[in-house]
């Protein structure tokens, strides 16, 4: 039997990358600056509240793999995983943490879907500055292709634990309100939450009006 911990995670402003200062702006022009700090306040304590909890768990580190949303199988996980960790993202701090415990960290997502839901975040931004017709139009069928992107990761990320995590072990997942990797696992996993739920309505790295798969 193996043991899978789901950790939700809504991400922080150190998580959003080059698209950071873009996201924020259109975010502030939509709700305003005090809801933007106000958003990340939030995430903060949530990050907080989840380090204490995750770093708590009574596992063998040294049988547990880490599974990061967005983390790619590049052979280059751990340089990327200090370098956010170093710019302030309390998410990839608990992974070196764990690592730090014995933990193994693992690549987790397709470095092509990353890539294309990378692009389809950058079009959706350029299509929030439009006219309203034309915005609609396009933000319509960008979403139809995220949740396309959206399955197509969850797929892989299932399958690559399913490859990667062997008998006995414990996988910490962190992953996004969106996806749905434990529908798609299949038997022969006891699938734990470190909490049930988040107290947020939204992911606040979501370009205001798009509902499909959130972007790094």
């Amino acid at each position: 039997m193996r043991s899978l911990i789901y950790v939700p995670i809504i991400h922080s402003e150190a998580d959003l990358g080059s698209v950071r200062g873009v996201v924020r702006e259109r975010y502030q022009e939509a709700f305003g600056k005090e809801a933007w700090q106000r958003r990340f306040s939030s995430v903060d304590a949530m990050w907080e509240g989840l380090t204490r909890k995750v770093l708590a768990l009574p596992l063998d580190w040294r049988r547990t793999r880490l599974y990061q949303d967005g983390l790619p199988v590049c052979g280059r996980e751990i340089e990327i995983v200090r370098d956010l960790a170093r710019q302030g993202s309390r998410n990839h701090q608990i992974l070196l943490a764990a690592v730090e415990r014995g933990a193994l960290l693992m690549g987790t997502e397709s470095a092509p879907l990353i890539v294309a839901e990378y692009r389809r975040v950058q079009r959706l931004i350029e299509a929030s500055r439009l006219l309203e017709s034309d915005s609609d139009t396009v933000a319509l069928e960008l979403r139809a292709e995220g949740e396309r992107l959206l399955r197509e990761r969850d797929a892989y990320i299932a399958a690559r634990i399913g490859t990667t995590l062997e008998d006995g072990e414990t996988a910490l997942l962190f992953i996004g309100l969106l996806h749905r990797v434990d529908d798609l696992l299949g038997d022969g996993y006891e699938v734990h939450h470190v909490i049930h739920s988040l107290p947020f309505g939204a992911e606040p790295g979501r370009v205001p009006g798009d509902r499909g798969s959130h972007g790094h």
